[in-house]
């Protein structure tokens, strides 16, 4: 019998396959990731809708502004007195046109409209608490000019005290809603402003 020249060893050829166990994941490993090998993933997500819809409500609040302020512009030339009134009323106009180019730059995801945006509330905030402070110097103007009496001056100074004050606080909360909700895109992680800004030049 001649002696086996394999020595009781099978040759390659010969050899079972190797059976492989294991889940197949569809995730590049770590080891493929770092030997250079392709398949990385890159995830990219679509930009937050946010800043597009509150751009669409403030075009349609500065629409309804402007129209309100061309009311007011009529209406102030009413009084005696119409430097005030008339100046207030041209504010809140240029505010509110203000507030529509800033709300198309938000739909248009740029920066600058919710910065625009921010410093029309601002404006809008203080336009309405001035109105409230030289509502006392108006009526005394009227009254200087006979168009009111004295006792119904006395009357109305305290409830006109009180009336500023309520406006005032009313004016800061719905202002400073509007505030937070225009800046929501800003605080936003996905939010897809650009780098636009009002401020690039200063």
């Amino acid at each position: 019998m001649q002696p086996d020249p394999w020595a009781g060893q099978q040759p390659d050829h010969k050899q079972p396959e190797a059976v492989m166990m294991g889940n197949v994941s569809e995730q590049p490993s770590v080891l493929g990731q770092q030997m250079g090998m392709p398949g990385q993933v890159i995830m990219v997500q679509q930009p937050s809708s946010a800043a597009k819809v509150i751009g669409v409500l403030v075009i349609i609040s500065g629409c309804l502004g402007v129209m309100s302020g061309l009311m007011s512009i009529v209406d102030s030339l009413s009084y005696s007195s119409v430097v005030i009134p008339l100046v207030l009323a041209i504010l809140g106009l240029a505010g509110s046109a203000a507030s529509v180019l800033g709300g198309y730059w938000m739909t248009e995801y740029q920066r600058r409209g919710v910065q625009l945006v921010l410093i029309t509330v601002l404006v809008g905030f203080i336009t309405a608490s001035a109105s409230t402070l030289v509502l006392d110097d108006i009526m005394l103007e009227e009254l200087d000019n006979g168009n009111m009496t004295q006792e119904d001056y006395d009357a109305t100074q305290g409830f006109m005290a009180v009336l500023g004050g309520i406006v005032i606080a009313v004016s800061a909360v719905c202002y400073g809603i509007c505030g937070l909700i225009v800046a929501i895109p800003l605080m936003s992680a996905n939010g897809g402003l650009d780098d636009s800004s009002l401020f690039s030049s200063f």
